[in-house]
C-alpha cells in the first residue's frame, strides 16, 4: 500500500510531528510519502490513499483546492478526510447547522457575502467586544479583535474583503484570555489526546505564530461526553477530527471543528502518532 500525506509547499516535507508517521506507516509495510497538494507534478493515481493534511494555504487558493479535491473526487481517488467531509468543513457556515441542532457554540452572527456591509444590528447583541473572521479562513486568517466603539472602523475595513467572502462576527469569550482554548483530538471516532492552547499577555490569539504556548490537559468527562456528542453529528469516516473550544460556566462550548488541515499536536502525547497509523489502518486494511 502507498500512502500520500498532502501537504502545502510551505512544509513540504512535513511538519516536524508529523515526519515520524513516514517511518511508522514503513514498520506496517507501508510506503507514505509527503506530497504537495498543488504540485501539477504529482501522479494522484499512485496512491492508495491520500491523507489530507498540512494544507494550510487551501484557503488563500480556494477555488484552485476545491478544483482539486473535484478532481480527485471524479476519480475515484480515495482521502482521508473523505472529500465530502473536507467540502463542507471548509466553510465555517456549518456552526450555524450545529447550534440549531442544540450544539452550544461560540455566539456568533453570520454574515453573507454583501456589497455593502453593515454591522450596525451588532449594537443590538449588547456585546462590547467581538471576533471577525472569514467564514473561510486558517491560521486567524484576516481574524480581528474589535470593541463596539471601533464598529464603524471595523467595518470600512472589512467592506471590501465581504465582497468576496462571507463573514462570521463572534462574541469574544473572555475566557480565552484568563483560561485558553482547548483542543480535543480524535482519530477514527476513538479519543487520542487533549491540548491547552493559551494566548500571551495581550493577544487573543493562541496560535504559537502569535506567541501562544501548548500545554497537555486531560477533560473531564462531561467535557468529554460534549466533544463526542459534537463528533455524531459528522457522518462518514472521520481519520482524524480536532474539536476547539472553551469552557464557559463549566460548560464546553465550541468554536469550531476542525476536519482539514489542523495541527493535531502529535508531539504532546508519546503514542499518538501510533494510534494515528493504526487509525489509518483500521479504515484502509479493515
Amino acid at each position: 500500500m502507498t500512502i500520500g500525506i498532502v501537504t502545502c509547499s510551505e512544509v513540504s516535507g512535513l511538519t516536524a510531528s508529523e515526519q515520524v508517521l513516514i517511518p511508522l506507516f514503513q514498520c506496517e509495510g507501508v510506503v507514505a510519502k509527503a506530497v504537495v497538494w498543488n504540485d501539477d507534478t504529482v501522479d494522484w493515481k499512485a496512491y492508495d490513499y491520500l491523507i489530507i493534511r498540512s494544507v494550510w494555504d487551501y484557503h488563500l487558493h480556494h477555488d484552485a483546492f476545491t478544483d482539486w479535491i473535484t478532481t480527485l473526487e471524479n476519480k475515484g481517488i480515495k482521502t482521508l478526510n473523505p472529500v465530502q467531509v473536507i467540502r463542507s468543513n471548509q466553510h465555517k457556515f456549518y456552526l450555524r447547522r450545529l447550534q440549531e441542532k442544540g450544539i452550544a457554540i461560540v455566539p456568533t452572527q453570520f454574515v453573507d457575502r454583501t456589497m455593502n456591509l453593515d454591522l450596525s444590528f451588532i449594537r443590538e447583541s449588547g456585546w462590547e467586544q467581538m471576533v471577525i473572521k472569514p467564514a473561510i479562513s486558517a491560521s486567524s486568517f484576516l481574524t480581528e479583535n474589535f470593541s463596539i466603539a471601533q464598529l464603524e472602523d471595523i467595518e470600512n475595513t472589512y467592506a471590501p474583503i465581504a465582497q468576496k467572502r462571507d463573514l462570521l462576527v463572534q462574541q469574544f469569550m473572555p475566557e480565552v484570555r484568563h483560561f485558553g482554548e482547548l483542543s480535543i483530538i480524535f482519530f477514527n471516532r476513538t479519543y487520542s489526546h487533549t491540548v491547552l492552547k493559551t494566548a500571551t499577555s495581550g493577544e487573543f490569539r493562541v496560535q504559537s505564530e502569535y506567541g501562544g504556548s501548548t500545554t497537555v490537559y486531560r477533560p473531564s468527562r462531561a467535557i468529554m461526553e460534549t466533544a463526542k456528542e459534537i463528533l455524531s453529528q459528522f457522518d462518514g469516516t472521520l481519520l482524524y477530527a480536532r474539536i476547539d473550544g472553551l469552557i464557559r460556566n463549566g460548560r464546553f462550548v465550541l468554536m469550531e471543528i476542525e476536519l482539514i488541515e489542523p495541527d493535531l499536536f502529535l508531539e504532546y502525547d508519546g503514542e499518538a502518532a501510533r494510534r494515528f497509523v493504526k487509525a489509518t489502518l483500521a479504515i484502509a486494511r479493515p
